[in-house]
This record gives structure tokens, C-alpha cells and sequence, in this order.
């Protein structure tokens, strides 16, 4: 099975991050003093100190909590090794994750149950036969596939079929197993999986597959 598009790492120089936290706080200074003022205007000094100090403090809440990953812990150390590798990491839904990199697109789906096999080539995910998810993640792989195939923008020849993953709790399977329409590993063997593979597309041809994704799952 193979996926479609490639992202490379920023490589912008560390100088351009101060310049931008430096823009950023003359901005946030700049609407603090701004409520700051129009509240005195209106309701006097003492209310234009509150707003702006509730402003003031607005912003530092912004700056210190962050949403927190829903995924599993084992996908989440999982999801920041594929974005180490190279790969943007999409949001899809609940339980869905969309990795755009060197060796294509890749939807993960974070079951957080574990798989059992049940015969010589089958699995059970959670109880249920591992062809129930496949079946479903086969249909929307084949969205994600038109969406990139669509648009004035798609270069020449078909790209590479996106890749359905089941993520996997407990000791199996071991490797890999590769299940015709989805592949079934645990987070660190799914992430080794997609890093080993061969490149697929050019730089550019990745970031115009990412932003498609992006705005069809926005």
C-alpha cells in the first residue's frame, strides 16, 4: 500500500521566531491599551485599568494553556515522532489523524483497543472483525483520494493511494500486518512503517496535498 505527498521541516532560521514573538507582543500591548483607553473614555479611569488588566490577562491564558491531544498516550509520542520526521499532522475527527510526509498520506485511527487474531489471516479489533473498520476507513481513504486528485493545481499522473492505519493497543500484532485495505500495528510500529518508506512526491506536490486536506476537513 502507498500513500501520496511529502513536507519538509521548516528550515527558516531561528532569528525569524524572536522578530515574530516580538511583532506579536507589540500587537497584544497595542489592544490592551486600546480597551484600556476606550473603557476610561466611557466609564472612567478606574474601569479603563480593569479592562485592560482583564485584557492583559486574557492573553497570558491564551499563551499558557494548551488544547490538549486527544489521542491515546502511544499515538501521541507516535503522532510528534512522524511531525520529527517530516510529516504534518492533521486533526481528523475524534479519533482520525491524517499524516502528510516524505512517503505520502496516511490516515491513523486511534481504536485504543486491542487486536486479536481470529484464524490465519484474520483480526478481531476490540471484539469486533478487523473488516468492519476497514471497510469504512476504505471509504473515506477514497474521499481523501479525490479530494487530491481534484483541482487545477494536481500535477501530472495519478498520486499515490492515501493509506488507512488501525493504531492498536496491547502486545500484537508484533509488526506490521498489512490486512489488504488497512493496516493493523501499534503506534511506535505503525511510525517506524511510514518512516522506512520510500519518498513519494516532490516538496511542493506535498504542501499543495496538505493544504487540499486541510481545507476539505475544515
Amino acid at each position: 500500500m502507498a500513500g501520496g505527498g511529502a513536507i519538509r521541516p521548516d528550515a527558516s532560521g531561528s532569528s525569524a521566531a524572536p522578530a515574530g514573538r516580538w511583532a506579536r507582543l507589540g500587537v497584544r500591548a497595542a489592544v490592551v491599551a486600546a480597551a484600556g483607553v476606550m473603557a476610561g473614555g466611557f466609564l472612567g479611569w478606574r474601569a479603563g485599568l480593569l479592562v485592560a488588566g482583564l485584557t492583559a490577562f486574557s492573553y497570558i491564558l491564551l499563551g499558557t494553556v494548551r488544547p490538549r491531544l486527544s489521542a491515546s498516550p502511544g499515538l501521541r509520542s507516535a503522532l510528534r515522532a512522524l511531525r520529527s520526521g517530516g510529516y504534518r499532522v492533521i486533526p481528523d475527527g475524534a479519533a482520525r489523524y491524517v499524516a502528510v510526509g516524505p512517503a505520502g498520506v496516511y490516515v491513523l485511527v486511534d481504536t485504543r483497543r486491542r487486536a486479536e487474531p481470529a484464524g490465519s489471516r484474520d483480526w478481531r479489533i476490540g471484539g469486533a472483525p478487523a473488516e468492519r473498520l476497514a471497510a469504512r476507513l476504505t471509504a473515506h481513504t477514497a474521499r481523501l483520494d479525490r479530494v487530491l486528485a481534484s483541482g487545477p493545481d494536481t500535477a501530472g499522473g495519478e498520486p499515490p493511494a492515501t493509506v488507512a492505519v488501525a493504531v492498536v493497543a496491547g502486545p500484537r500484532p508484533e509488526t506490521v500486518t498489512d490486512l489488504g485495505r488497512m493496516l493493523l500495528a501499534r503506534p511506535r510500529a505503525a511510525v517506524r512503517h511510514i518512516l522506512a518508506q520510500q519518498e513519494e512526491l516532490p516538496a511542493a506536490e506535498a504542501d499543495r496535498a496538505a493544504a487540499k486536506i486541510e481545507r476539505h476537513l475544515s
